[in-house]
């Protein structure tokens, strides 16, 4: 952030979250909720998801991603959809292509969703912040996957509007005339990251995304960038920001989809009966389909995220205790068993405990039924890249299940989540069991687990699309309620992972003080916490940051002058950065090996913050 620039939105603090590091699990859930509303109700006087520029933005999106499916369907057009981010944003963009790509070959389409995450698939399972500060990679790995393709929609997602990366591919795709660019973000454009980008000299993101700005403006480009508030826990785009990409992409191409169904079946229809007054009208009518079908989606994961935080939040609360109680003892790890989509969330919501809170790589780990060939990831199998890549439920049996003890936790995801003999070793084991799964009919799905055996059960009750919306104008019912069964997890998953990275301590007020300083915009986010809880002003918060990185308090010249991108380097070997760092802005250690032995003797940094 530069001297005249405000602050961004999305890493304002939440004022309804300002208390939660004090707060039981079951009023942290409360407060969650609350900021996941804020989703669809606005915030501070921003239009709304439903207003009017927003819809006509989606609305646009919708048209041209129907003709371009329709011209998929009926001439065999080689159009691709492209969605690319960093960090959670890229690993969203996975799971939305991948969710996609499925439901195009149950109707019979070839497959035309692509995803693209900085730092490749490796990303998907270990984060690779660094990856986001380079935007000529991210403009090779674009023109890499769409130099064929007739006609291509990129969706650049970046949640702060502040990755070089996507910035990158936002410039490259305005200069190419099949390339349509659509940014994704949840700040103002003028509020887009302004700092000079090290690899990309004389450019910056706020100055490519007015450009797009201007290219919007003559309908060659979009910008959906909806306004939804602070996250509940500053900075942390994982959870509103992730669940907001979910809902936007889903809620475009759910009902391009079915526009483009209800376009082709009324074609084949007239070839058969002749032309006439359908062929006439057809178009119009699929339009004001449209028009009526994109708020219904978006008003159904209204529910669906409130239903997250329903009937089940006392059980997620005692999974958030149990998990906390186990996590605070040294060795111990949560695991996330699951098939299909619930598995892959909770692949990805392990992949993000280390920058996030600064956890260890296998403190929180996902495993899925069918590994590496249920993920459908561009690299396929990358399980040789060592033990964190050894993701199947076989792989767990093998790997982990030896070693449990009473200090772990172990959530199954879901129903059938695993083979019936892991489930048979898993009963015996002395671990810690909890289960996050959907209501069918209003009872838990099945799966073969004595209920006693649970420290804590949450079974979601998912929320229906109305029966008086069930016509033929919507032909994609069961689709948008299984994705909407997907973001309910998310949430309630996200929800848990959060939950007991405040007990254990690595929360103070509402702000992250264990995130790992790995790559330029998280090492000035580290330098804004610090001089925030410290009351120190941004000089003597880097110092204190670099004494954190480089282990010594007398910064020489040549430490000063280094470029931000070495600074992350140094960083990613050392840990406790950002604590250490606090506790030498507000003296409460004079050196950084004090600051260390005082990081050693509590279970709390939270604890040393309140010193």
């Amino acid at each position: 952030m530069t001297a005249t620039q405000p602050q961004r939105i999305s890493e304002m603090q939440n004022e309804l979250t300002e208390t939660i590091d004090a707060a039981l699990p079951r009023n942290m859930l409360e407060m969650l909720k609350q900021t996941e509303e804020q989703i669809f109700e606005g915030w501070n006087g921003y239009p709304t998801i439903f207003s009017e520029r927003h819809m006509r933005t989606l609305l646009q999106l919708e048209s041209k991603a129907t003709d371009m499916l329709q011209d998929n369907i009926q001439n065999k057009a080689n159009n691709v959809f492209v969605f690319s981010g960093c960090g959670t944003s890229g690993r969203i963009a996975w799971l939305c292509s991948r969710a996609f790509n499925l439901l195009l070959r149950q109707h019979g389409i070839d497959p035309c969703f692509k995803y693209v995450i900085s730092g490749g698939d490796e990303s998907l399972i270990v984060c690779n912040e660094i990856a986001e500060d380079d935007p000529p990679e991210g403009i090779r790995n674009l023109a890499d996957m769409t130099i064929d393709n007739k006609s291509v929609l990129y969706f650049g997602i970046t949640c702060g509007l502040s990755a070089p990366y996507v910035a990158g591919q936002i410039d490259y795709a305005m200069l190419q005339e099949n390339i349509t660019p659509v940014l994704v973000g949840y700040n103002p454009i003028s509020l887009a990251r302004d700092k000079a980008i090290e690899k990309w000299p004389g450019k910056t993101c706020r100055q490519e995304f007015f450009q797009l700005e201007e290219e919007a403006k003559k309908d060659r480009g979009f910008i959906l960038n909806p306004i939804i508030g602070p996250e509940p826990i500053t900075g942390s785009t994982r959870m509103k920001g992730g669940s907001t990409t979910k809902i936007l992409l889903e809620t475009i191409f759910l009902s391009a989809l079915n526009r483009a169904l209800h376009l082709s079946k009324t074609s084949a229809s007239n070839v058969e009966t002749g032309p006439g007054k359908g062929l006439e009208l057809k178009r119009h009518d699929s339009s004001e389909i449209s028009k009526s079908v994109i708020p219904k989606i978006l008003e159904f994961y209204w529910q669906a995220v409130s239903a997250a935080y329903g009937s089940a939040c006392s059980a997620l609360a005692s999974m958030i205790s149990t998990a906390g109680d186990c996590l605070r003892k040294p060795g111990a790890h949560m695991y996330y068993i699951g098939a299909d989509t619930f598995g892959l969330i909770g692949l990805v919501d392990g992949a993000e405990m280390l920058d996030t809170f600064g956890a260890s790589v296998d403190d929180v780990r996902g495993f899925v039924k069918g590994g590496w060939a249920t993920c459908h990831n561009a690299c396929g199998n990358i399980g040789n890249l060592g033990n964190l890549f050894r993701i199947s439920t076989e792989q767990f049996e093998s790997d982990i299940l030896p070693s449990l003890t009473v200090d772990d936790i172990v959530v199954l995801l879901g129903s059938e989540v695993a083979s019936s003999h892991l489930i048979d070793q898993l009963i015996l084991c002395p671990v810690q069991l909890a289960r996050i799964s959907i209501a069918v009919n209003d009872s838990a799905s099945p799966c073969p687990v004595p209920e006693s055996r649970y420290c804590a059960h949450a079974t979601l009750v998912p929320h229906r699309w109305p029966d008086s919306d069930k016509t033929q104008s919507f032909a994609l019912v069961k689709e948008v309620e299984q994705l909407g069964q997907e973001l309910m997890v998310k949430v309630a998953l996200c929800a848990v992972s959060t939950g007991v990275n405040i007990l254990i301590g690595r929360v103070y007020g509402n702000v992250m003080i264990n995130l790992t300083v790995a790559n330029d915009k998280l090492f000035y986010r580290s330098t804004e916490i610090i001089s925030q809880l410290s009351k120190s002003s941004v000089d003597v918060s880097r110092a204190a940051l670099l004494s954190a990185i480089y282990g010594t308090e007398t910064l020489t010249d040549e430490i000063d002058r280094k470029p931000v991108s070495e600074h992350v380097l140094a960083a990613l070997h050392v840990k406790m950065v950002v604590p250490t760092a606090i506790l030498l802005a507000t003296k409460q250690a004079k050196t950084v090996a004090e600051a260390k032995l005082l990081i050693q003797s509590t279970t709390s940094i939270r604890l040393l913050m309140q010193c």
